[in-house]
Parts: C-alpha cells; sequence; structure tokens
C-alpha cells in the first residue's frame, strides 16, 4: 500500500493506492492520524480510486479518521469510489461518518469552501 498525503487550502486530500487490510491498516493509521491530530485538521478528503482491496478493518479506518475531524467540528469526504468500494460499504454504516463525492473538487461543496 501507497499513501499520498498532501495539505492544500486547509484541507487533508489522501491519495490510497494497494490494499487497506490487515496491517496496512496500522501502517495508513500511523501515518494519517499524526497529521489529522497535529494540523487539527477538518477537513479529509480520502480518493479510493486506485484501492484494490479494502476489508473491515479498513472501513472501520476511515470511520476512525472521521470520528477524529469530527473533534474538530470537520467532515471526512470519500471519493472516486469503484464498484467494488461501493459494494463493501453496503454493509457498513460509512456514509453516517462520511460524505460520498464524486472527485476531489466536489468534496469541496461538502466542506462548503
Amino acid at each position: 500500500m501507497k499513501t499520498n498525503l498532501r495539505f492544500r487550502n486547509s484541507i487533508l486530500y489522501i491519495k490510497i493506492d494497494g490494499v487497506l487490510v490487515g496491517n496496512k491498516v496500522q501502517q495508513f493509521e500511523s501515518e494519517v492520524i499524526p497529521i489529522i491530530l497535529g494540523l487539527k485538521t477538518k477537513y479529509v478528503t480520502i480518493n479510493l480510486k486506485n484501492v484494490e482491496l479494502i476489508d473491515k478493518r479498513g472501513i472501520d479506518s476511515l470511520i476512525k479518521i472521521a470520528d477524529l475531524t469530527n473533534r474538530f467540528k470537520g467532515k471526512v469526504a470519500l471519493c472516486e469510489l469503484s464498484k467494488y468500494i461501493i459494494d463493501n460499504f453496503k454493509h457498513s454504516d460509512i456514509f453516517d461518518y462520511c460524505f460520498k463525492t464524486k472527485n476531489e473538487n466536489t468534496s469541496l461543496e461538502v466542506f462548503k469552501l
């Protein structure tokens, strides 16, 4: 798994390439959570276009990130969701915590920036 992070206009953009399962979830969280907490990040856009595999731990990790941003009265937008990802999300409550957007640009509408 490879994680690309960039911070622009008060939004943390995260792009995940590969799999978000098992020990990769811990790696992902160790990269992302300190940044969110350190910068008190309110807005996070997570691009899942290149995620090949995600399991319950991966979904729970995305919810955990949404909970963290909620501490700062923020929001998380998930974008570029493949049919595979959407099918995996059907049996979770992830959209109670995160917003679904078409792409990174449309996440600005969710954040009202």
